[in-house]
């Protein structure tokens, strides 16, 4: 990208922003943790992303020896059609304070690759041994019993190890809203290679006993069934976990965060259990009724709380920011222009329009690190701060200095340039970190604590 406005410092994205010109000296001798330490950071995500490769290799082989390459090819187009759909959903629901997209990317892929190889296992090893023991058809008792908490389980395991992480003081939830997010992602990958085994496996055992055009009518059968009437199932069920673990995640009850995640699951379990019962009687008018009186609902009640929470998710730009506006690191205007997702596309849009793409994008990080520094905050005020609480406040900060300091100078460039001021930014005065320099730090209440890097 090439800057069109000469004289303005040139801004890299990709460059690590510098910490602000005066540090408050409390901080300078907490030591990050293990798990934030970039090594740690490097060796997981390297072995995370070795095991998921293994499944995805192993589930494209068992599905490719199963259907053939052209079977298998016509399945994954199928299956890939709502994805998008849902996916966009969940980034909509996401979009005031959105997740960062390596995170999501592994939920999904968790979900389409190694909790289906885990699920194909565990429900064909206990589908035979259940047939063994009864000598019937063990369909039915494997749709309703054995399938429901495998596959719930099997999503869940990355939110688990996210709630694990926010636990000892990596804080990847921050609520309800992301639990729901992550736990939409998991389960829409699973759904995904379910999808491609249930519509190449239609077609090939229709194909099998009538010929081609019988196995594409099957097809297209299991695809109206589950990819347009119920694409959502997967992510309603999983999103239980989700709630559970969001709720874990911002409280300061040790009873809370052991049940909640618990009592999600086994509500998920429960859902998944009840639709495939209903699934497994053949019965299109019974599926219906539960359809409208079950699945509809909670699925209309999930939307609800969902955008409830986002919009009180949005409000706390209002109650946790003001303490640093006191001190001189934001302004009203600022808090203005973060309080809506209107007013933010308006704050990118007019930066790019005086100081191009770079200061369009510095605009953007400015106001993602004001949402996550509130986040922050109100970790400090529930009372759930990690202990490097100091350490992230002021990376936050920094960026908040970096950033303001691109566009205040692109937007003054463009004042000087065409004689009247454009926008509030550019007779903003405070570029420097104002209650660094005079040594206050805006704290909660109470004498400094070194638990929490100066701040309690």
């Amino acid at each position: 990208m090439v800057d069109q406005h000469p004289g303005v410092a040139v801004y890299n994205p990709y460059v690590a922003p510098q910490y602000g010109p005066a540090v408050d000296p409390r901080l300078r001798g907490v030591v990050t943790p293990w798990h934030r330490k970039q090594s740690v950071r490097i060796v997981s995500a390297v072995l995370i992303c070795a095991f998921i490769s293994l499944c995805a290799i192993a589930m494209l082989l068992l599905l490719g020896n199963s259907f053939g390459i052209g079977v298998l090819t016509v399945a994954i187009l199928a299956a890939f059609v709502p994805v998008p759909i849902l996916v966009f959903a969940l980034l909509w629901l996401d979009r005031y304070e959105p997740e960062p997209w390596h995170y999501l990317m592994f939920t999904f892929a968790w979900g389409a690759f190694v909790a289906t190889l885990a699920a194909l296992i565990i429900n064909t090893t206990g589908s035979a041994l259940v047939k063994d023991l009864t000598g019937q058809d063990a369909t039915t008792t494997t749709a309703i019993f054995i399938a429901p908490p495998t596959e719930e389980t099997a999503k869940a395991v990355p939110l688990f190890l996210m709630l694990f992480l926010v636990l000892i003081g990596r804080r990847v939830i921050h609520g309800v809203i992301d639990g729901i997010v992550y736990a939409g992602m998991a389960a829409i990958g699973f759904a995904f290679t379910e999808n491609v085994l249930y519509f190449g496996g239609a077609y090939v055992e229709a194909a099998d006993k009538g010929g081609g055009s019988d196995g594409l009518v099957a097809l297209l059968t299991t695809f109206v069934m589950r990819a347009v009437m119920s694409p959502f199932a997967h992510p309603l069920f999983t999103s239980m976990t989700g709630i559970g673990v969001g709720l874990a995640a911002v409280t300061k009850s040790r009873a809370v965060r052991v049940l909640a995640p618990i009592g999600g699951l086994l509500l998920a379990i429960l859902l998944h259990g009840t639709w495939n019962a209903l699934a497994t009687r053949q019965n299109l008018l019974l599926l219906g009724v539960g359809y409208l009186l079950i699945m509809i609902p909670l699925f209309i009640g999930l939307i609800v709380l969902a955008v409830w929470l986002r919009n009180k998710e949005s409000r706390l730009v209002d109650t946790m920011l003001p303490v640093y506006v006191q001190h001189g690191w934001l302004t009203a205007t600022d808090l203005t222009s973060l309080s809506t997702i209107a007013s933010r596309r308006t704050a990118r849009s007019t930066a790019h329009s005086y100081g191009g793409g770079y200061a369009a994008k510095a605009m953007q990080e400015f106001q993602l690190a004001a949402i996550k520094l509130a986040l922050l905050r109100q970790s400090l005020v529930r009372g759930w701060a990690s202990e490097d609480y100091g350490n992230q406040e002021r990376e936050l900060l920094s960026i908040l200095v970096s950033r303001r300091q691109y566009v205040a100078t692109a937007a003054a460039r463009w004042t000087a340039n065409h004689g009247r001021q454009y926008w509030g930014w550019a007779g903003y005065q405070g570029l420097h970190a104002p209650y660094a320099d005079s040594g206050h730090w805006p704290r909660q209440g109470g004498p400094y604590n070194s638990r929490h890097g100066g701040v309690r």
